[in-house]
């Protein structure tokens, strides 16, 4: 028997013609949403898909079959995507009202030094919480921590959305790690973990595919996973990561100026990365930030004779060599 009926069917697909999520892949609606899975895949597998026919045309469409069931989970997909849009319009303009004192986690951004004005486009989340965000106008982290609270009383909340949450909440300091340039054991944003962020927002396969062309000596595992990339399909992944890297490098100016300082000095962008502790994510970043800032590490004998890493220089302050 259905759940739902043509009548309810109706009204979803109505709604969802104004909504900005119409035009976002099934698959990441669902990974936001305490849901199966859309089984479907490809680009064309999006609301805008199914939204211009009626309930019985709907049951027809060979994604469907006729199956009720399938049906059913299509609408309930649409329906608690619809919860993100319809109750909180006017959320954004809460934002400045709502008080650090109530929301726990503006507290734990507090207490770990964690800049609430931290843009959400240089965190790491997926395509649904970034859509879910931007229809509601939130550009940075303290805006989300507002949003969230909001929602999580009405809003049955699921994916990187409500583990980010959660971690906020309780302060765990590893999950915050997860999507955050934010180094265990210490506080404030790291510019080395923001650039290992950027590399990690890419599908694992595309991740091993440019360290793997980087010359990075992948395991069996890990160079059977990576993607055959064309040349085309590497330019464009690095065009993006250039992008963002920028806007990472604008954002971290002083720890910007202190990685140009220790390359300079002898230090090594593959030392500055290690703490990203992922030899693929820790490879692009090198070869990028190394293009971006133009400025090439001494060869070791250069280095060992500049004096800059004996005993109480920055070279060894910053990583305990002496």
């Amino acid at each position: 028997m259905a759940k739902f009926t043509s009548t309810e069917w109706d009204e979803i697909r109505k709604k969802f013609r104004h909504s900005i999520m119409a035009a976002t892949p099934l698959t990441s609606l669902a990974q936001n949403l305490d849901t199966e899975e859309w089984p479907h895949s490809g680009e064309e597998e999006k609301p805008s898909k199914y939204i211009e026919f009626s309930y019985d045309e709907l049951l027809m469409m060979p994604e469907i079959a006729g199956n009720a069931a399938k049906a059913d989970h299509l609408i309930g997909i649409l329906k608690e995507t619809l919860a993100f849009d319809d109750p909180f319009g006017d959320m954004v303009a809460q934002v400045e009202e709502t008080a650090a004192k109530d929301n726990p986690i503006l507290k734990t951004l507090a207490r770990l030094n964690i800049p609430a004005t931290y843009p959400m486009a240089l965190a790491k989340f997926s395509e649904g919480t970034r859509i879910v965000c931007a229809s509601e106008g939130v550009k940075t982290i303290g805006e989300f921590a507002n949003l969230g609270q909001q929602m999580s009383t009405r809003v049955v909340l699921g994916g990187d959305f409500r583990n980010a949450l959660n971690a906020l909440t309780h302060g765990d300091e590893e999950g915050i790690g997860q999507f955050l340039p934010f180094r265990k054991g210490t506080s404030g944003l790291h510019l080395a973990e923001a650039i290992g962020l950027l590399a990690g927002g890419l599908p694992r396969p595309e991740q091993l595919a440019l360290a793997k062309a980087y010359g990075t000596k992948l395991n069996p595992a890990d160079s059977a996973a990576a993607k055959t990339l064309t040349k085309e399909q590497q330019e464009k992944i690095e065009a993006g990561l250039r992008t963002s890297l920028a806007a990472a490098l604008e954002w971290f100016k002083d720890q910007k100026e202190a990685l140009l300082k220790l390359v300079e000095g002898g230090g090594t962008y593959e030392r500055y990365f290690v703490v990203i502790n992922d030899p693929a994510r820790e490879a692009i970043a090198v070869k990028l930030t190394a293009a971006a800032l133009k400025v090439a590490a001494k060869p070791a004998a250069a280095a060992a004779s500049s004096g800059e890493q004996k005993k109480g220089g920055l070279f060894s302050r910053l990583f305990g060599r002496g």
